[in-house]
């Protein structure tokens, strides 16, 4: 068998740290304990805070991916809205009319549903989520000869750096940045570095052709990498969980509530001394008893003891109006409405309206670009196997419609358009999925469209008379 580059895995080297975290109590606890169940991602508000502070230094990221991994991981509104729009990749059938002959049927049903399976769902809901979050999505294309595309391995975008022709040391600035590109470096400067050439690699990217990107390395491309819809949020994101974290902060220094002993704990007692450690014991048992209680628990106290809470809405002020337009600008970038996730604060029928066309425009446009890779990784796998083919002679990837219309309206519609006498009986009953009435059926409805345009009378004419009478 002759050498194949698509033989060619990328391998990518694990390291795993051992260490110790901590127990409510703060008490070190080894990971490998009677307990493995305590992890250090089990953090309190502290940690919380802090990761979240981190979106607002840029030091602590090597590449933009990085924080918009940091951003996906903290935010509910992104995850939400990413995780909605990835998973209607998985809604898809694929067409295998169109095929030309059933050699090509059969070796890309082969490829589909017996070598990949699962992992090719998996490939397309991953690369519509990498489309949103990074723009981009690249994936290592393993195969042979004989078995063509085996594998489809996806490539961390934080690792890749892309070349031409050029040497690794040129010199690439604006003014003369990549534009083809020919070689897909994985982990550069590294010990465990890999170098693919652009045929082994699959690079689906959006908004890719205007982009100016600036890599690892500092050099600059254009029109290679695709444009990242959360590079509008990063800004905004900061500025969401600064403004969160300070006024948690600022919640937890102030105080909630505090407890009163009125003086008739101590009226029985005459002597100042023994007032005072009445009062000191009081107070002890009053905090022994809140903290040995649950949750779910309500303290019971004489009447000479009160508990008072503080109001704090007049001492904080309310964000909550900026925090409301931060997330309407992440669902205006992201272009999905904030109905999808159950906000229906602010919103009426007209705005929801448009704002689920723009989202299903916006899905339509990734998926049409997903579905043209897909044809791509189709033309990989058949060239490997020595298929002869043309692109129009492969099956074609079909999405299910965003927006299903139902049988209600579907049957008003219909109804309407044989009542106007622009559809024929036969044509609105294969519309709704309904045996036809042969050549009877071939007829539009009388009195439809312009034939139901009645004469207009003319003027100082006698009632009941038209035009044509007159005349």
């Amino acid at each position: 068998m002759a050498w194949n580059p698509f033989r060619r895995k990328a391998t990518q080297s694990r390291a795993f740290a051992v260490g110790k975290t901590h127990d409510s109590r703060g008490t070190a606890v080894s990971p490998n304990s009677k307990n493995p169940m305590i992890l250090a991602a089990a953090a309190g508000l502290t940690d919380i805070m802090n990761r979240t502070n981190q979106l607002r230094d840029n030091s602590k990221y090597d590449t933009e991916f990085d924080i918009f991994d940091a951003m996906l991981s903290l935010d509910p509104e992104l995850n939400g809205a990413v995780r909605a729009v990835s998973l209607t990749a998985n809604n898809y059938t694929i067409n295998y009319r169109g095929a030309k002959n059933a050699r090509i049927r059969e070796a890309i049903r082969v490829l589909v549903e017996d070598t990949l399976g699962n992992q090719f769902d998996d490939f397309l809901i991953n690369a519509m989520r990498s489309m949103m979050v990074y723009g981009n999505d690249i994936n290592k294309l393993v195969g042979t000869s004989r078995e063509g595309i085996t594998d489809i391995q996806s490539l961390p975008l934080a690792q890749i750096t892309i070349m031409d022709e050029r040497s690794l040391n040129a010199t690439v600035d604006k003014l003369s940045p990549i534009i083809t590109p020919t070689r897909y470096i994985l982990r550069e400067g590294e010990s465990t570095v890999q170098e693919f050439p652009a045929d082994e690699i699959l690079h689906i990217r959006i908004d890719a052709r205007s982009n100016w990107f600036n890599d690892t390395e500092n050099r600059w491309s254009y029109g290679v990498w695709g444009a990242s819809r959360f590079s509008a949020l990063k800004q905004a994101i900061r500025a969401k969980y600064n403004t969160v974290n300070n006024r948690m902060a600022l919640e937890e220094s102030m105080t909630k509530q505090f407890i009163t002993i009125n003086m008739k704990a101590v009226e029985h007692i005459t002597d100042p001394d023994e007032q005072r450690d009445r009062l000191v014991h009081i107070m002890d048992e009053v905090v022994s008893m809140l903290e040995s209680l649950r949750g779910d628990q309500i303290p019971i106290f004489p009447d000479y003891i009160e508990i008072h809470h503080t109001d704090t809405r007049a001492t904080i002020p309310d964000n909550t109006a900026f925090l409301d337009n931060v997330n309407a600008d992440i669902a205006a970038v992201l272009q999905v409405p904030r109905v999808a996730a159950g906000q229906e604060r602010g919103s009426t029928f007209a705005a929801t309206y448009n704002a689920n066309v723009w989202a299903t425009s916006a899905i339509r446009r990734m998926q049409s670009i997903l579905r043209e890779s897909v044809h791509d990784l189709f033309s990989q796998h058949l060239t490997l196997l020595n298929i002869q083919h043309q692109r129009r002679d492969l099956p074609f990837l079909e999405f299910e419609p965003i927006e299903e219309e139902t049988p209600t309206t579907a049957m008003q519609r219909t109804a309407l358009g044989y009542n106007a006498g622009i559809l024929t009986l036969n044509q609105a009953l294969e519309t709704l999925n309904l045996p036809t009435e042969g050549r009877k059926g071939n007829e539009r409805k009388m009195g439809g469209g312009a034939a139901n345009v009645g004469r207009l009378p003319r003027e100082e004419a006698q009632p009941g008379t038209t035009r044509e009478d007159e005349t």
